[in-house]
């Protein structure tokens, strides 16, 4: 017996948060060091991958922006935005989640 597809009413529909929001969460972790944009996806349902750099000389900072699902270009079990640590050589050294879309708010993680 099939149970059918799922009931998104008893779920609720998911929130999708606006690239001006996205671009406020930026600005947050960045504060005045401004940024440059490395990539901006959208498909149907609107934006779904940003990534940014934040040059500096001792190494750079990427931030990622990635919608909730599955994408050619990697998937993400929640909405959230990462950090990346560079070295001088360009070589990651780290990084974290930095801030997660939970019930149509963004929290920024410590």
């Amino acid at each position: 017996m099939s149970e059918g597809p799922p009931n998104n009413f008893e779920k609720g529909l998911e929130s999708i948060p606006t690239p001006e929001e996205v671009q406020s969460v930026f600005e947050q972790l960045v504060g005045e060091k401004g940024y440059e944009d490395v990539r901006k996806l959208e498909d149907e349902r609107g934006l779904y991958l940003w990534d940014i750099i934040v040059s500096a000389k001792d190494g750079n900072t990427e931030y990622s922006y990635m919608r909730k699902g599955r994408y050619s270009e990697g998937q993400a079990s929640a909405t959230a935005v990462h950090v990346t640590f560079f070295d001088e050589a360009d070589i990651p050294v780290g990084g974290h989640s930095v801030a997660k879309y939970i019930e149509g708010k963004w929290r920024l993680t410590p």
